[in-house]
């Protein structure tokens, strides 16, 4: 039985975590190159996960190609990411990443998945009209830089982002959520370390300190093993579209995290954004919560 406002909090968790990640992961790239901290942040993380899972690990509920699948997924996403951000304008790249939350619906049918409804097209517009708000493409000069490589980069990542949810979506049900986060980040592992040995100087390591080290606690217990499996306990109880819309709030959580930690300041129009984000997560929400009860009784 499906039950959206607990999904909805999953889902909500997750997104706090992950938007406050901002400043730790600041933090860890200013320290090391961005693959090697890549490379550490989930050389921590899949271990712990994978000790958390325990005895989980022998019966995932899913087949190997569903943990490579989303490992694979996983580290391109990441990747994209980390290379737009050297390219193009923070606010574009937040901007152009919001919009897995309309790829989502679109692609929700190939995956075998109900369509959506018109509420969650309507969340998902109003969200991300917030969105523009937020990051300054309204009353803002965020596109007043030059389009390059990096917005190609970033929108590449956000439709990665997109099948992440889809693919999770898919098999949420099913799968043991510990069990199938340690496998996730086990071959993201696999992928990463071998090529921040390559490309980056691992002795960059030895100038750590202690602050960065626990930014890196933040990034690997929190936003990795944390986030992650309340991602996918989530998308138990919630449909993609809903998912997509509420984890937006990342982005406005992140800005928050901003202004905690590095005391920026934010202009009327980006707190207006963040209000029109939060009503058409409400919208989705409701969507949800419209979508069990008009659901047959279990008997």
């Amino acid at each position: 039985m499906r039950r959206p406002l607990l999904g909805a909090l999953l889902l909500l968790v997750a997104a706090v975590v992950w938007g406050f990640a901002f400043v730790p992961q600041k933090l860890t790239v200013v320290a090391l190159p961005p693959l090697l901290a890549t490379a550490v942040r989930f050389a921590l993380a899949a271990p712990l996960a994978v000790v958390v899972a325990g005895r989980r690990l022998r019966t995932p509920g899913v087949g190997w190609h569903v943990p490579v699948a989303l490992g694979v997924i996983l580290f391109l996403a990441y990747a994209t990411q980390t290379a737009a951000l050297a390219l193009a304008p923070v606010a574009r790249v937040s901007l152009i990443t919001g919009l897995y939350a309309v790829f989502v619906p679109l692609l929700a049918p190939f995956f075998g998945l109900p369509r959506p409804e018109r509420l969650h097209w309507a969340g998902a517009a109003v969200a991300l009209a917030g969105l523009l708000m937020l990051v300054g493409v309204v009353g803002g000069d965020a596109l007043s830089a030059p389009l390059n490589a990096g917005d190609l980069l970033v929108l590449v990542h956000a439709i990665l982002g997109a099948l992440q949810v889809l693919t999770v979506a898919r098999v949420a049900r099913r799968a043991d959520p510990f069990a199938l986060n340690a496998l996730q980040l086990s071959v993201l592992l696999l992928l990463a370390a071998p090529l921040a040995l390559l490309v980056d100087d691992v002795g960059a390591l030895g100038a750590v300190d202690a602050r960065t080290w626990w930014a890196f606690a933040y990034l690997s217990v929190l936003s990795t093993v944390v986030a992650f499996t309340s991602q996918i306990f989530g998308q138990r109880h919630a449909s993609t579209p809903a998912a997509a819309v509420i984890m937006l709030l990342e982005t406005p959580i992140g800005v928050l995290g901003a202004l905690w930690f590095f005391d920026e300041a934010m202009a009327a129009t980006q707190w207006l954004g963040v209000a029109v984000l939060v009503v058409g997560m409400a919208l989705s929400l409701s969507a949800e919560l419209r979508r069990a009860e008009d659901a047959p009784a279990a008997v």
